[in-house]
């Protein structure tokens, strides 16, 4: 499959790079994940953030305050995309780009991890006051719900502007030790291997900042998740029928 929206070039960019954190876990940032030519038209197209839901809680060790939009998991969705219904079809040519094998193959590749089912694709945002405390992911947390289990998480900035200050730091163990910093808040990829030490967070957003996120997750399993994309399947599934009668 050639990838129309991902570049595969970014794995050798300028700025691009791979590293071990003390604990042993893979970290990195990969520069210009989305081809140049398409990017405008990606975060013209991001979903009305008017429509994102804000989450402000306590979670895996640290307080989390930002907004959510349209996500697949899983644990939940196990391949169906329907309720991404009203998605435009740019996101969807991107959501089937995130599961193909190209795109896998390269990242695990790159990360030197294996892996072969996307697990988690959502959008989030941030704005003044928001914040995510040092905290481990659910897929490391002992009493954790659901048994597909993330191995690696990407964040993907989607703003126009590479400056800014609320690019996620990995912490030491202490939570309070900056590791790393994703330095640009445009059209990068910030990953990390899930781990009980991946202590991972933002800074809370001064006034008049903005942090448009792109959220995937891979997971490895005996059987690859595939999407479920016939209307064999459309026609009997309840998500996909909500989400046309939204429309109305």
């Amino acid at each position: 499959m050639q990838l129309q929206y991902f570049n595969t070039q970014a794995f050798s960019n300028i700025g691009t790079t791979l590293q071990h954190a003390p604990a042993g876990f893979r970290y990195g940032f990969i520069n210009n994940i989305f081809k140049e030519s398409e990017y405008e038209n990606l975060i013209s197209t991001f979903p009305d953030v008017r429509r994102f839901k804000l989450v402000d809680k306590m979670s895996g060790g640290g307080r989390k305050r930002f907004y959510t939009g349209p996500v697949y998991n899983a644990n939940t969705h196990l391949g169906c995309i329907c309720h991404f219904h009203y998605l435009s079809s740019l996101w969807k040519n991107v959501l089937g780009e995130a599961f193909s094998d190209e795109f896998k193959l390269r990242l695990s590749q790159f990360a030197g991890m294996p892996f072969n089912s996307v697990s988690v694709f959502g959008f989030t945002y941030g704005n003044e006051g928001c914040v995510q405390e040092p905290h481990v992911d659910g897929a490391v947390r002992e009493y954790d719900e659901g048994p597909i289990k993330s191995v690696l998480t990407a964040i993907i900035y989607m703003n126009r502007s590479p400056e800014g200050s609320s690019g996620t730091c990995m912490y030491a163990p202490d939570r309070s030790t900056v590791l790393f910093q994703a330095p640009r808040l445009r059209n990068g990829l910030f990953f990390f291997e899930q781990h009980p030490q991946a202590w991972h967070g933002f800074p809370i957003m001064p006034q008049d900042t903005e942090r448009h996120i792109l959220a995937l997750a891979y997971s490895n399993e005996k059987i690859p998740i595939k999407l479920k994309k016939s209307w064999a399947h459309r026609l009997y599934c309840k998500n996909f029928w909500r989400s046309v009668i939204r429309q109305q």
